[in-house]
């Protein structure tokens, strides 16, 4: 049981660094409206270039 110890440790910082750094990318209720309309444009602009580069 104690080499799970190590593995297990290691498991916990994997998903801690990567709720931290990679949390939801969906805005929240908290986002100011210049960062949603960013968002929205960035999706738009997005959208954009790939019906126009990519589906023809």
């Amino acid at each position: 049981m104690l080499f799970l110890l190590p593995i297990l440790i290691l498991v916990a910082l994997v998903v801690a660094i990567d709720q931290i750094y990679f949390s939801d990318v969906k805005p929240n209720d908290t986002a100011s409206k210049k960062e949603l309309h960013q968002k929205a444009s960035d999706s738009n602009a997005t959208q954009k270039y790939l019906d126009r580069y990519i589906k023809k």
